[in-house]
């Protein structure tokens, strides 16, 4: 069952493949003199790489991966996700709203806007949190990606062996990541990012080829398994029964705030020639995020009807905690020997540009916004920069061994990334935005809501909350009385991912105007948030 067309071939096309991501990034080394070269590339980056980048960097094979996940347990309906990236990137990039102001001002990272227009307190807090949220987001990307490479390799199965192995290649490629992240910084991100958005936009486009045309698949046949199956709920992710208006409105909004705010997309804005690039990186670049987060969706949709033609798979994927091993092994019994090496390399690579420009992202905070504004001079030299920031990368790469590659992933990783992300966005991009477009917002306020942000923390263990509230037994193992059900599912109704994680938007946002009404700064600001 778990036998694919993956060979020596395709074998060797990965190897080779990665063998020169890894040389080019340890050759642009040379290009680093400073840590403006290091940690924004210089600020050179004209609108095509600019875009490849911007693209490359959220198409990771978490993304492909958690896409397709949430495609295979929820159909069509979850394409609203990335209808929703689509819109918001268009939007920002037409209007420049926030990003380019932000580029104006020539910033290194998103969290030194806060000392710029609030104070360095602020700043230090702002990076305390974006690279609490930023790590915590980043360490499921390992296990998935070992995940991916067990069941499209066709080292899968029943027994642990396989996923312990791929689990020492994946360690492997970390290592490989860290060190031409660490030698090349920026320089070499932007140059893989541009090679891996090249290979991985034809393996993607192979791959839902493969999938369209398949007498066993194509386009009707997905959308009839998929309407008997689920009905309308299967199309329509308002449904009662699919992802509901809370879900929608928070992924509106947490896909916004995410363009703005989150440091590994958003700090592209920073690397471009002009705010007129930026501009055009987010606009030209917004088909490239939709595709991103579509097609792997497509693919786990597809996998679902693939899957639903066999008995024995069928029996397989009737436990839930295996839906993750649909798509790769989808993908590795469908594509042809020789293309199948090439889309795994793609997205090797995917998985290697994801982590670089994260790990440089949230390292750079370390460096340039906790760390630095601690010093005595309030900020580190270029050596002190890059040296810290190396070490941090180090830091975060040895944390991701260990929780990324041998943590157990929760039943939802699209869920676990998104309240992640709120830790950090509900604060940051109220304040960003406030202190922007608002010319009383205060520093006191901008400290109350990025602290307000933590809130969401909790939200991780939704569950334990749930059963809490409902007055039971935290031990779910623990069987429940009807009444106790009942109330369960009462609770579940008001107290659930979407609605507290809005309630964690709201609170920030009430927090950022009381405290800044309550306890205004002493000095004025320009529209653009400048001190005078």
């Amino acid at each position: 069952m778990f036998e694919t067309n993956f060979t020596v071939i395709d074998m060797q096309i990965v190897l080779a493949y990665l063998a020169l991501t890894v040389a080019i990034g340890m050759l642009v080394n040379r290009h680093v003199h400073n840590a403006s070269d290091y940690l924004v590339g210089g600020r050179s980056a004209g609108a095509s790489l600019s875009i490849a980048s911007f693209i490359g960097t959220g198409l990771g094979l978490v993304t492909l991966m958690y896409a397709s996940l949430e495609g295979f347990n929820n159909g069509f309906s979850y394409l609203f996700v990335p209808v929703l990236g689509l819109a918001a990137t268009l939007v920002l990039g037409a209007t420049g709203w926030v990003i380019a102001p932000l580029r104006k001002l020539r910033l290194t990272t998103i969290p030194e806007y806060f000392q710029h227009r609030y104070n360095r307190r602020t700043r230090i807090v702002a990076g305390f949190i974006c690279a609490l949220a930023g790590i915590l987001n980043m360490g499921l990307f390992p296990k998935m990606g070992a995940i991916f490479i067990t069941y499209a390799t066709g080292l899968g199965g029943l027994s642990d062996d396989a996923e312990v192995t791929v689990n020492a290649i994946t360690t492997i490629l970390i290592v490989l990541v860290l060190l031409y992240t660490t030698l090349g910084g920026m320089v070499a991100v932007l140059v893989t990012d541009y090679m891996q958005f090249v290979v991985l936009s034809l393996g993607m486009g192979l791959g839902l080829w493969f999938c369209f045309t398949r007498q066993d698949l194509g386009w009707e046949n997905m959308v009839s398994v998929w309407s008997d199956h689920r009905g309308e709920a299967a199309f329509n992710p308002a449904h009662a029964d699919s992802y509901g208006w809370q879900f929608i409105i928070w992924m509106a909004i947490l896909t916004t705030t995410a363009a703005i705010a989150w440091a590994p997309e958003a700090s592209r804005a920073l690397t471009t020639t002009s705010p007129r690039t930026s501009r055009r990186m987010f606009f030209w670049g917004a088909p490239g995020f939709f595709a991103r987060m579509a097609i792997p969706g497509l693919w786990g949709i597809a996998a679902f009807v693939f899957i639903s033609q066999d008995a024995t798979m069928v029996e397989y994927f009737a436990d839930d905690a295996h839906a993750s091993h649909a798509m790769p092994l989808m993908l590795g019994k469908i594509m042809p020997v020789g293309i199948l090496g090439l889309l795994v390399a793609g997205l090797l690579a995917a998985f290697m540009s994801t982590h670089d420009s994260y790990l440089l992202a949230w390292s750079a905070v370390i460096s340039q916004d906790i760390i630095g504004p601690l010093t005595p001079r309030g900020k580190l030299s270029d050596r002190q920069s890059i040296l810290v920031t190396r070490v941090s990368v180090v830091a975060i790469g040895v944390f991701l061994l260990v929780w990324g590659v041998w943590y157990k992933l929760p039943d939802s990783v699209w869920t676990y990334m998104a309240v992640t992300g709120t830790v950090y966005l509900s604060g940051a991009a109220t304040a960003l935005i406030g202190g922007m477009y608002w010319r009383r917002a205060s520093s006191t306020g901008a400290l109350m809501c990025l602290l307000g942000g933590l809130a969401a923390i909790p939200v991780l263990f939704i569950e334990k909350l749930q059963r809490l509230a409902a007055g039971v037994s935290l031990d779910d193992t623990e069987p429940l009385t009807k009444a106790q059900a009942a109330a369960l599912e009462v609770v579940k109704v008001w107290l659930n991912n979407p609605t507290a994680a809005l309630a964690v938007y709201g609170l920030c946002v009430v927090l950022f105007i009381a405290g800044s009404l309550l306890f205004p700064d002493k000095h004025d600001v320009t529209a653009t948030g400048a001190t005078p």
